[in-house]
């Protein structure tokens, strides 16, 4: 059984870019991740398993992998929690690229306290823990008035679902975006193999 995540997290990002060495790695955490989040789903009462036309808040979406806000979806949300953008950042988001090229804003997960505001490694892409803004114990999402738009196309009763690559939010971001929002982040980070920068203290520049 293959999961359609999957297929769509490997469409967004470029391993071909990545060292032999790592591209390797990758694809070994992308199988066991699959394997994972197929054990997951048969825990989850999703509305595709359960056979309904509505969201049952399971977070099963919110565990496969964080969705990505598109640049100007993240100052309506840090007005929202009633935070400055930079206080978003340094508290809910980690720093990820596809490409090594662009680079782009997601909703870390719970138990990456350790990344938040900084740059994530490759190989915790595949970290298991659902989105910092899921509530487990009371199975809601903490901004889903303001949620990205990727959140709101995904839903697992439709078939082909999340599979229009124009909601993406990571297709919103350009190479500029990223010093936007963070304008001391140096995009050569990987090339100097320094995957966790210092949380930036520069105010972001209006979107």
């Amino acid at each position: 059984m293959k999961d359609p995540f999957i297929s769509i997290l490997n469409q967004k990002f470029n391993t071909d870019v990545m060292p032999r060495p790592e591209q390797s790695i990758w694809r070994r955490l992308a199988t066991e991740y699959e394997s994972h989040i197929v054990q997951e789903s048969q825990r989850h009462f999703t509305a595709a398993r359960v056979g309904v036309n509505q969201c049952m808040r399971c977070g099963l979406c919110c565990y496969q992998y964080p969705c990505i806000p598109r640049p100007e979806e993240i100052e309506p949300i840090a007005k929202y929690l009633g935070l400055t953008i930079l206080e978003l950042i340094n508290n809910y988001m980690v720093i990820d690229t596809a490409d090594c090229k662009t680079y782009f804003l997601r909703w870390a997960k719970h138990r990456e306290e350790d990344i938040i505001g900084k740059m994530i490694p490759p190989a915790r892409t595949f970290d298991r823990e659902y989105c910092i803004f899921y509530d487990k114990e009371n199975k809601h999402c903490l901004i889903h008035p303001v949620r990205p738009q990727e959140a709101k196309i995904v839903k697992c009763w439709r078939a082909n679902s999340g599979n229009d690559r124009s909601c993406w939010g990571i297709t919103a971001w350009n190479s500029d975006h990223i010093l936007y929002f963070l304008p001391d982040f140096s995009p050569h980070i990987l090339e100097d193999n320094k995957y966790v920068p210092p949380k930036s203290s520069m105010l972001p520049s209006k979107y």
